[in-house]
């Protein structure tokens, strides 16, 4: 794959904001300055299997990934 500025990656998560997919929120941390904090607007199991429909992506198919819980 090739490899993405933060431009890009940027681009692809407001893209994905404006179709509803994610919901994607600019949150300041002070003096720690802003991050965007992304999480996914439809169901996880309606994603998944269309990701993994690309040749490119099922190689990352056995990945569990850890949800991030704010407390």
């Amino acid at each position: 794959m090739d490899a993405l500025t933060q431009r890009r990656v940027t681009d692809f998560i407001s893209e994905l904001d404006i179709l509803g997919l994610v919901n994607a929120v600019i949150v300041s941390k002070g003096r720690y300055g802003r991050t965007k904090e992304i999480s996914l607007s439809v169901p996880e199991e309606c994603v998944q299997p269309v990701l993994l429909e690309d040749y490119k992506l099922k190689a990352i198919s056995s990945i569990r990934v850890r949800t991030q819980i704010t407390l």
